[in-house]
This record gives C-alpha cells, structure tokens and sequence, in this order.
C-alpha cells in the first residue's frame, strides 16, 4: 500500500466519520426533543389527574348533598301523612280541607319533580364524566363545577319554596284548629242554654 492510498482511505473515513457524527448528532437532538415531549405530557397527565380527582371527590360530595336532600323529602313526606290525617280527622269545611289536599298534593308533585331533576343532574354529571377523553379537560371541569353550582342554587331556591308553602300550611291548620275550638266552644255553650 501506498502512501497516497493511505491517505485516501484515511480521508474516507474522516468523511465517513464525520457523517456519522452528523447523523449521531441528529439522533441525539430528536431523542432530546422527543424526551422533553414525554417530560411535557407527563406532567399534562398528572394534570389532568389531579383534576379528574377533585371532580371525582366533587361528585361524591354532590352524591352525599343529594341523598341528605333525598333523605329530607322522605322525612317532608312522612310528615304530611300524620298532618293530612289530622286534617281528614278535625271536622273542617269541606273548602279547607279540599284547599288543604290540594295544597298537600301540589307539595307532593314538587318533591317528586326535585327528585327527578336531581336523578337527571346526576346523570348528566356522570354523561360530562364519560366525555373526558374528547374534550378539553379544563373545560370539562368547568362544565362540572358549573353544573354542580347550578344544582346547588337550584335546590336552595326551590328548598326556600317548600319552606313557604309548609308555613302557609302549617298557617291553615293553626287556622283549622281555631275554628274548631272555636266551633267546639259555641256549641257546647248553646249546648249548656
């Protein structure tokens, strides 16, 4: 071998070497920016799971508000029937005690229909919950707490409402009574005469 063949195999390498290290170079600029990119959706995921755990703790906290409300319309409900029967038992006008059922009846319809929308709140919570995997999650938990507000608000408006309408229930009866007594009293004083 030559010198000059020599120093054309040498100079092939240094070309073949320095095209390698351009290509390692390359590989290893990519292998950085896919490494940075895992690094970035890592913490998008922890994220995300940070947040798909608060509306999970927030959905159970509205589950719980929404049996204790299921648990007081029951308790609403027992009470009406000893007040309904009292009302049948006392010797009323027959306009008061047909205003009295009527009015028993419409408080009735309306703590079913509280129950109704709170089922279809929850389902649609739960609807929002599905979802996830195709909409913005910072949206979607917006969405959530904004659902979760107007429920809220909701059940307070429409609990103010059934408080009312208790009192002018219970109005009508302390009412009923004193007409009975009063009744009761006038007839056992003509009674006496």
């Amino acid at each position: 071998m030559t010198f000059a063949q020599l120093e054309d195999t040498i100079n092939k390498w240094t070309i073949d070497l320095e095209e390698q290290g351009k290509f390692f170079v390359n590989q290893a600029k990519q292998l950085n920016a896919w490494d940075a990119l895992l690094i970035s959706n890592g913490e998008k995921i922890l994220e995300l799971n940070g947040g798909i755990s608060r509306v999970k703790q927030q959905q159970r906290h509205l589950d719980q508000e929404l049996d204790f409300i299921l648990a007081q319309q029951k308790e609403l409900e027992e009470l009406l029937v000893p007040l309904e029967k009292e009302l049948v038992e006392q010797p009323v006008t027959d306009i008061d005690r047909n205003q009295m059922y009527q009015f028993s009846e419409v408080i009735d319809s309306q703590l079913k229909q509280m129950s109704d929308d709170l089922k279809e709140i929850i389902e649609h919570i739960n609807e929002s919950n599905k979802e996830e995997e195709s909409s913005n999650p910072v949206a979607q938990i917006s969405r959530i707490l904004n659902a979760h507000m107007n429920s809220l608000q909701w059940i307070d408006r429409n609990t103010a409402q059934i408080s009312a309408q208790l009192e002018h229930l219970n109005k009508l009866q302390d009412a009923n009574r004193r007409n009975f007594a009063l009744n009761q009293s006038l007839n056992h004083h003509s009674f006496n005469m």
